[in-house]
C-alpha cells in the first residue's frame, strides 16, 4: 500500500477544487480558505504577514 502525496499548502485558486475555496479576509479574493492546507489570506497577503512576523535585523 503506497502513502498519498501530501497535499501542497494553500493551493493557488485556479488549482483549487471549488468546494475548498473562499474568500481572503483581507482582499476578498478567491483562494484556497477552507480544508487541509486552507487560509483564510490569500498567498499574497500571507507573504505580508509573514514579512512583518519575521523582520530582518
Amino acid at each position: 500500500m503506497t502513502t498519498p502525496d501530501p497535499v501542497p499548502r494553500n493551493l493557488p485558486a485556479n488549482m483549487c477544487p471549488p468546494h475548498l475555496l473562499g474568500r481572503c479576509a483581507r482582499c476578498l479574493a478567491p483562494c484556497h480558505r477552507y480544508g487541509v492546507g486552507g487560509s483564510p489570506l490569500c498567498q499574497t497577503h500571507q507573504a505580508e504577514v509573514a514579512k512583518l512576523q519575521n523582520p530582518v535585523s
